[in-house]
């Protein structure tokens, strides 16, 4: 077996066990508002996977959608994510896209592999998706552990929970979703710098 063959193997091996553990800890997505909406639709506010509001951050954006990310400077979204973020290199996070017409939304359900009539017929009334990822800068990927499509007011709708899992190398994403990526990546990386000062040098 040729070597790039033996680390694929092991790669998917350690994917899977990654993914039983990230799904055991995921926060579930159910019935409740996750975006306070504010003008022209952006959103004022974002519920973290730690429960936590707050304003969020705009990563991207492009002619169909924009990507935002919850502020990542709350203690309590850097505690869940600390130990993971220094012995693995990985960190959960919540994103949520913005889309500005319907065929963005279609476009995106499908890449993601959701391109069922019921996924595209429910983009004429969504106002928004949210998706808890697992980013990895390390070995460049995104683990999409659950999503959910919410309505113009920002809540959940129950019956567009997905919860099937999904890989993705950098090279696979477009160019804004990469984008987002590389941003929430170095915005992570300061956060969790000052939050590693602060435990080893507390004034």
């Amino acid at each position: 077996m040729q070597l790039n063959t033996v680390r694929a193997v092991v790669g998917y091996r350690s994917w899977l066990v990654a993914i039983t553990v990230l799904l055991a800890l995921a926060p579930e997505l159910n019935a409740q508002q996750v975006v306070a909406r504010g003008a022209f639709g952006k959103p004022a506010q974002v519920l973290d996977q730690t429960g936590q509001w707050s304003t969020p951050l705009q990563l991207a954006s492009d002619s169909d959608v924009q990507i935002f990310m919850p502020d990542v400077s709350n203690p309590d979204w850097l505690k869940s994510n600390y130990d993971s973020y220094q012995n693995q290199g990985n960190y959960t996070l919540s994103l949520f896209t913005r889309y500005k017409r319907p065929d963005a939304c279609r476009a995106n359900q499908t890449a993601w592999g959701l391109g069922d009539a019921a996924h595209l017929n429910a983009c004429a009334t969504v106002g928004y998706r949210v998706h808890t990822v697992r980013i990895d800068p390390h070995s460049r990927s995104v683990i999409l552990l659950q999503a959910a499509m919410t309505d113009q007011n920002g809540n959940v709708i129950p019956s567009l929970v997905e919860k099937r899992t999904a890989y993705r190398s950098w090279d696979q994403l477009d160019a804004t979703s990469l984008s987002a990526v590389k941003k929430a990546n170095d915005l992570v990386a300061a956060q969790m710098k000052s939050y590693y000062d602060r435990l080893n040098n507390p004034r």
